[in-house]
């Protein structure tokens, strides 16, 4: 995949982590990976998002090799609910503007407005790789 619009036509799967179907963890880590030519990090396959412990658990062992930052292209960009990740997506240029590529059950993949993201969370944190 080259371009950021042929991850809107792969369905959501829970557990995803190919073409075939992905959920917002497995988007976020081929989309880094294939669009902005970064590390393939950890899949944690088995980890459910509705399984809120062991979704923030992964997280947390993966935000080790990440740092906070602001929007920009190819940071993850996580959406926290009282204290637990319930959702994270990519951070991408469109048309000129940070906008957040994402996948969920009900809409499959698309792109929404950062502002847009973040009235959805109680938290928003945004990471890139630490150098």
């Amino acid at each position: 995949m080259n371009h950021l619009n042929d991850y809107k036509t792969v369905p959501y799967v829970e557990g995803g982590r190919t073409m075939k179907g992905l959920d917002c963890w497995g988007l976020t880590r081929l989309v880094l990976h294939h669009i902005y030519n970064l590390p393939l990090f950890t899949s944690f396959g088995h980890v459910r998002s509705e399984h809120k412990a062991e979704f923030t658990g992964a997280y947390s062992l993966l935000a080790e090799e990440f740092e906070l930052c602001a929007e920009k292209p190819g940071a993850v960009i996580c959406g926290f609910t009282g204290g637990n990740l319930v959702h994270m997506g990519v951070c991408v240029d469109v048309d000129g503007e940070i906008h957040v590529l994402h996948t969920c059950k009900k809409h499959g993949a698309s792109f929404v407005r950062v502002s847009v993201f973040k009235r959805l969370f109680s938290e928003v944190k945004v990471y890139e790789y630490a150098d």
